[in-house]
């Protein structure tokens, strides 16, 4: 049974995920404006491998938290884009920063709505989740950021964008998602890194602490939601510097782009969604701190009998990360770029018992292991583009992320 507790003060996100930064096993999901998420002290996790999410299912329970709750139990934290391989037909991988996988089970979560935080979960979880607030001040602000780059050279990624434009001509595939990875050294603490990053907050932010280090993420994309039988997705494809927003909306490069990886997207869903019952919204422009992107919604409603982890398992990788037709989009991401995604690409969030979920899609994310960081930015690369274009795209996708973790005068 599910035990609900509404706490009369009301500290920041920070404060209450400030008093945990000593657990090794922390998820906060920072969804501004609507619901944060705050988990720690997992019971047991998901083993990654072929059948990883018929195991996961073992771990949920059926009965779904009370109406308002959206988690009080369940399965947090992240899928790596290398996992993938498990649910299709993906060519061989390499291991990433981090274990491709992480999901582990809470019986319980610290939940803040517009009136404030409550707890939610079985009463020995309560019970720790009083202390957590007793000690819940606010810090002080995170430390500068003090890491250094580590150069990429942008004539990979460039040769990469005319090999795949090449493939393109030949009919290989229509689209296909490239990135490059930026690394940096002297990292401070995933906390402090999180902090500073959710300054220039996106949709669906998280931090997932690990013994090892952890991961960052400032995704604007939502992946999968699922709430009942409805089930939403958001793909985003094309991306402007802020004051840009017109040139967005006309540029047909990019509607036909969001157009691919919303067909894409419409057939995955259908794969376990009642016929007839998916549709897309229109093509809409939105603002964030350092970017604008394009977006369409498209849902669904999950055929009796089927739930998340099927939805998971028809749609995984996201389409919007990967290409159109996706697995030959794969097998060209394996063969021109030189490293692992990791988490990258992957997605982040929850499974909670009673069936409902909500993932993002592990984009504007780095990896974090002991004083390094990896973090990749990507591009949609269809039949018109530009390379040296998708370059600067890339840039652009960057820079929260350099803003959290270089010092202001080595940002370029």
């Amino acid at each position: 049974m599910v035990h609900l507790e509404r706490f009369s003060d009301n500290p920041s996100s920070e404060a209450v995920c400030f008093a945990l930064r000593a657990e090794r096993d922390l998820v906060w999901l920072d969804d501004p404006g609507r619901k944060d998420i705050v988990v720690w002290g997992g019971k047991g996790g998901v083993a990654p491998g072929p059948g990883f999410l018929g195991r996961a299912r073992s771990l949920l329970h059926p009965t779904p938290p009370p109406a308002g709750v959206p988690f009080a139990g369940g399965l947090v934290g992240y899928i790596g884009y290398e996992a993938g391989r498990h649910v299709e037909r993906m060519p061989p991988t390499r291991p990433g920063p981090l274990p491709e996988l992480c999901l582990r089970r809470y019986d319980g979560a610290l939940v803040r709505d517009e009136s404030g935080w409550f707890a939610a979960g079985e009463p020995g979880f309560l019970a720790r989740a009083r202390e957590v607030m007793a000690r819940a001040v606010e810090p002080p602000a995170p430390p500068l950021a003090d890491a250094r780059e580590q150069v990429d050279d942008p004539r990979v990624f460039l040769d990469g964008v005319n090999e795949a434009l090449s493939a393109i001509r030949r009919g290989d595939y229509y689209q296909v998602n490239l990135s490059r990875r930026l690394g940096f050294e002297g990292v401070d603490d995933v906390m402090s890194l999180y902090r500073r990053l959710r300054r220039r907050a996106a949709e669906y932010g998280a931090l997932v602490q690990l013994p090892l280090g952890g991961l960052v993420s400032n995704s604007p994309e939502l992946f999968l939601s699922v709430n009942g039988r409805e089930v939403t997705s958001r793909p985003i494809k094309g991306t402007r510097p802020l004051g840009q927003r017109d040139e967005l909306m006309a540029s047909p490069k990019e509607q036909a782009e969001l157009t691919m990886i919303v067909d894409l997207v419409r057939n995955d869903l259908g794969r376990v969604c009642v016929p007839g019952s998916v549709t897309a919204g229109p093509r809409v422009v939105t603002a964030l701190p350092t970017l604008l992107h394009a977006e369409q919604t498209v849902r669904g409603r999950l055929a009796e009998g089927l739930d998340a982890l099927d939805l998971v398992a028809a749609s995984f990788p996201p389409g919007s990360v990967t290409g159109a037709p996706k697995v030959m989009a794969m097998q060209a991401i394996a063969a021109l770029e030189p490293v692992a995604r990791g988490a990258y690409t992957g997605c982040v969030g929850y499974f909670a018992d009673g069936g409902d979920a909500q993932l993002s899609v592990a984009i504007r994310t780095a990896s974090v292991v002991g004083s390094r960081a990896w973090a990749h930015v990507g591009c949609g690369i269809v039949a018109d583009s530009d390379p040296h274009a998708e370059l600067q795209e890339s840039e652009v996708k960057a820079r929260a992320l350099r803003e959290a973790l270089l010092p202001t005068d080595r940002l370029g």
